[in-house]
């Protein structure tokens, strides 16, 4: 593979840097997920405490909880997360400042029992997610046979393809290109243009040219930042049995990711690919939540909750590098893009038990379905480019189901032990893949299908008086298919996302 060609690839990918911006059904799925995450004791028992209620983050799942509260809470909660080996120059683990919040029980000194009873509010922030992971991998089953600039071929003859025939200026395709191509020096791509600086079309192949067999090939990924979420939340407890909550949710979003790509052609070049991807945004969400005793004299719980779409106003950036051997001959980055991003609604439904004060189980059921997710315009207009990632959104992605289940045993009355589970759906559908058109503003090739998440959690708390401190451990684990390019005949690189976070809470009811 000669350099004029590096060039050329490296300006495809930058073609359309001010005309459109870099979302699809994948990032669509990193903003939709959510971690388990809030107090101690909320992730503790598996964060299933839709129907049981009585702690400060269940205002963010089921509004309703926080009605159970008869005193005021006050808490915060700090923790270390642990991903792995870091990556791109970034640690593997780090701290977090992961809830805080209060909450104000308002008793409305009802002698008779029946009717209003508490009017409860509160407002806490928790990290809705936490986007640290790292990733290095050999790339499988090459064999002297893929690589990556075969896609990047692809994308060439698309373009060439589309320009054939259009008396416009050829510059509408390829300017950009074929600018960044003779930046370095100061020649027109001999390969790709005739003497008029017109491109060479092969009318017998029907192709501009091929890319280059690949030998090996190495990965490296980091990703960081975090999705934060403040919640305002007002509660109603009516005669004990009966409980409602409305919630406000207000979020920030701050991601970021950078990568590197090496391979190695079977011509002997070298070639390495530094790319970066930052999105920063906020949005707001309404949920309401119900919860009751069907039985007035028996302690089971039901709950259910909705949970609207988040609407985000989003900002993209992002870039790429290119080594062709130990030389730098290109970089490319985009303008800053604003654009708007809706999530999927949200339901769920709930159980809680408890047998007096030393037993309490609960367990959850939520279901989101990603497919419905969309992307637009600021002015809230979907243009040819978003309809378009709208439509690989809906033939991606799928409906994810969430199962939750949490138990608390006491067996003393100031200790507390806990258990949880989580199961999480992929929510991909079988043989997805990222789609990149030649004008994609996308940098990368790499995508990876992730599939189902477990999660198991175990914690302890200690009561004294109106104080408490609870601990938990949380293990998250998750495997991917990751392709480092689109081809149909590539074998996925199997690649995992286990971490281990270690949190802890203070709080005091009063």
């Amino acid at each position: 593979m000669n350099t004029s060609k590096i060039y050329l690839l490296l300006g495809i990918f930058v073609a359309a840097a001010n005309t459109a911006s870099a979302q699809d059904s994948y990032d669509a799925q990193t903003l939709s997920q959510s971690d388990l995450n809030g107090t101690s004791r909320f992730v503790g028992m598996g964060g299933a405490l839709g129907a049981l209620g009585g702690d400060i983050s269940v205002m963010g799942t089921n509004p309703a909880g926080t009605g159970l509260y008869r005193k005021s809470d006050a808490a915060f909660t700090i923790s270390g997360v642990f991903a792995g080996d870091g990556a791109m120059g970034h640690d593997g683990s780090r701290m977090s400042f992961d809830q805080g919040g209060l909450l104000v029980a308002f008793d409305m000194d009802n002698p008779s029992g029946q009717g209003l009873q508490y009017v409860n509010f509160g407002v806490n922030y928790q990290k809705k997610r936490n986007f640290l992971s790292n990733l290095h991998t050999s790339i499988g089953g090459l064999n002297n046979t893929f690589s990556q600039t075969f896609q990047m071929a692809d994308m060439a003859n698309a373009a060439m393809f589309d320009a054939r025939g259009d008396e416009q200026d050829w510059n509408k395709y390829f300017g950009p290109m074929l600018n960044l191509a003779t930046k370095y020096d100061n020649t027109v791509l001999p390969d790709m243009v005739n003497g008029d600086g017109e491109p060479i079309y092969d009318e017998y192949e029907n192709k501009l040219y091929d890319g280059i067999a690949a030998s090996k090939a190495i990965y490296e990924r980091a990703t960081y930042g975090s999705n934060s979420q403040t919640d305002i939340n007002l509660a109603f407890n009516m005669s004990d049995q009966f409980f409602y909550g409305l919630s406000v949710g207000v979020y920030d979003i701050d991601y970021s990711r950078e990568s590197f790509y090496q391979e190695l052609g079977v011509d002997g070049h070298t070639y390495d690919w530094d790319n970066w991807y930052k999105t920063r945004g906020d949005g707001f969400d309404v949920k309401l939540g119900f919860i009751c005793r069907p039985i007035e004299s028996s302690p089971f719980r039901i709950g259910a909750y909705i949970h609207t779409p988040i609407w985000y106003r989003m900002t993209d950036s992002n870039g790429a590098t290119l080594y062709y051997g130990n030389d730098k001959v290109g970089y490319a980055e985009n303008e800053e893009f604003d654009y708007n991003y809706r999530t999927p609604w949200k339901f769920g439904v709930s159980l809680g038990h408890t047998i007096g004060n030393f037993f309490a189980v609960g367990a959850e059921y939520e279901y989101q379905d990603l497919s419905t997710a969309k992307f637009s315009d600021i002015d809230g207009y979907a243009s040819e480019y978003f309809r378009y990632a709208n439509k690989v959104t809906k033939e991606t992605l799928r409906g994810q189901h969430t199962l939750k289940i949490g138990a608390e045993i006491k067996p003393v009355d100031s200790f507390s032990i806990r258990f949880g589970y989580n199961f999480v759906s992929s929510p991909f559908k079988k043989n997805a893949y990222r789609t990149l058109l030649y004008d994609d503003p996308y940098t990368e090739t790499d995508y990876t299908n992730w599939g189902d998440i477990n999660r198991l959690t175990f914690g302890i708390g200690y009561r004294y008086k109106t104080g408490y401190i609870d601990l938990t451990y949380q293990y998250q684990m998750q495997k991917g298919d990751f392709y480092a390019f689109d081809d149909e005949n590539l074998k996925a690189t199997k690649i995992s996302n286990n971490r281990s976070q270690l949190m802890a809470t203070f709080g005091f009811r009063f």
